[in-house]
């Protein structure tokens, strides 16, 4: 398993895995702060020096599209 690195280590996009909310990719970091938006666990923030990612290899799932509402035929 590979060893956690600082969160600082991180830039946006980078794509981590997190041990309890699993793969997600950064979407912002900063000294004080760390959203991250994991694939199955929604969006999160966290304290930048108390989190611990592991830097991922896995790319991130495809985004589904939103479905067009079906219309009633005019009359």
């Amino acid at each position: 398993m590979a060893v956690a690195k600082s969160t600082l280590a991180f830039s946006a996009k980078a794509r981590i895995q997190h041990a309890v909310f699993g793969l997600g990719t950064v979407v912002t970091a900063d000294e004080r702060r760390t959203t991250i938006a994991f694939d199955d666990s929604g969006t999160r923030r966290f304290v930048t020096r108390m989190v611990q990612l592991v830097a991922s290899d896995t790319p991130a799932p495809k985004k589904r599209g939103m479905r067009k509402k079906k219309v009633a035929p005019a009359v």
